[in-house]
């Protein structure tokens, strides 16, 4: 491993992340207010709820911004055990939307699959990040680490978490991809979990609905659920400039969960296209400083760590768009940074806070990177059994 020096946090990746949670305020209340003030009286009390997770998430990334992530290959042991304990809890809760998938605890609840995203990432980067040179990682190995992934999607799958099963399922095997496994290996991989994936929709009625609901409104011009209906319906409102901040019309009980999984919709509505295309700007920005931080890593897990933390970003964030335009069936996922909710914005904005942590490793070029891994012994690639 490379000598470890002190450097300046990346402000630039914070500044960005900043900029979304604020914009993911101003939208919860205004896609909030009139549902909150109908049922509650106060309309302003999803707002103070989501306010109040903000601060939680902040203070989870400036403490993960100030912990060696070294650390947390002693902790991945703890954490990994844990959270399959709690995996299996939430199977003997009651169903919420159709599934099980929260917990309460110390009353307030919580979704243990979103920490999973983050300590899934944690024990793929302590596995696959093993030194090139004590040629560690056969092809034996990779198969028990692979079936531990796919252990780990089929808990959340049977909740059902559909959407949740495949944010873990993509960033791992992106991760298997950034270790530098072979594309026709990766292929038979991702050749296992198909056919598992089919037989589960075929089992709950739950996810066979949506699947049949996006597929007659794709191939047979049909209108789709009545969710992604609304939530296009919302973004054609919107139009290139919006109808104003406050003025949308959709979160006026036309449109299901407009402050959570559709808030892009409800952005979309106010905000028009400039605001969805801001978003998506700030988005890319968070996707370069990861890409960065990943190249700039001083070992492989900072290396692998950095990039499965902005792949789980990212791929939130394109599932959760694809469903609002009906390319995607409906998941369930919220917006990073944006939509309301304790769980998901608190461990992202923790992941943020190991990122920053990363970053602050003294710079080492691609090129360097690259040429050191060159030099190292390749991975001795065996079948999987």
């Amino acid at each position: 491993m490379l000598r470890r020096e002190e450097n300046s946090q990346d402000i630039w990746l914070l500044g960005a992340v900043i900029v979304l949670v604020l914009m993911g305020l101003f939208m919860i209340y205004s896609a909030s207010s009139f549902r909150a003030e109908e049922k509650y009286g106060d309309a302003s009390i999803f707002f103070k709820a989501h306010f109040f997770r903000v601060l939680m998430g902040v203070a989870a990334l400036f403490l993960a911004s100030k912990i060696d992530y070294h650390r947390y290959k002693t902790l991945m042991p703890f954490l990994f055990l844990g959270l399959l304990i709690l995996l299996f809890v939430v199977f003997f809760g009651s169903k919420f939307n159709g599934s099980r998938r929260v917990m309460s605890l110390l009353g307030k609840s919580f979704q243990p699959s979103e920490l999973m995203k983050l300590v899934m990432i944690l024990y793929l980067a302590g596995m696959l990040g093993l030194r090139l040179d004590k040629n560690t990682l056969s092809g034996d190995r990779i198969a028990i680490h692979y079936g531990v992934l796919l252990f780990v999607v089929g808990i959340i799958f049977l909740e059902p978490d559909l959407g949740t099963s495949l944010v873990v399922f993509f960033v791992g095997f992106t991760m298997f991809y950034l270790a530098g496994v072979s594309w026709r290996y990766l292929l038979r991989m991702g050749g296992v979990v198909v056919p598992i994936v089919l037989l589960g929709i075929t089992v709950f009625p739950y996810q066979k609905r949506r699947l049949m609901d996006f597929i007659h409104s794709v191939f047979t011009g049909g209108e789709g659920s009545y969710q992604v209906k609304q939530s296009i319906i919302g973004l054609a409102q919107g139009g290139l400039l919006g109808t104003g901040y406050g003025a949308g019309k959709q979160k006026m009980l036309f449109l299901p969960e407009p402050f959570s999984d559709f808030i892009l919709s409800s952005l979309g509505e106010e905000l028009g296209f400039i605001g969805i295309l801001t978003v998506f700007v700030l988005l890319s920005f968070i996707l370069w400083r990861g890409i960065k931080i990943a190249q700039n890593a001083s070992d492989r897990y900072g290396f692998l760590l950095a990039g499965g933390i902005t792949t789980l970003i990212m791929v939130n964030a394109l599932i959760n768009a694809g469903v609002a335009v009906n390319l995607l069936p409906t998941t369930g996922l919220p917006f990073p940074f944006l939509s309301y909710g304790g769980s998901s914005l608190i461990v992202l904005m923790g992941s943020v806070g190991i990122l920053m942590n990363i970053s602050k490793a003294k710079p080492v070029s691609y090129k360097k990177f690259t040429r050191q891994r060159a030099s190292a012994p390749r991975y001795q690639v065996g079948r999987m059994s």
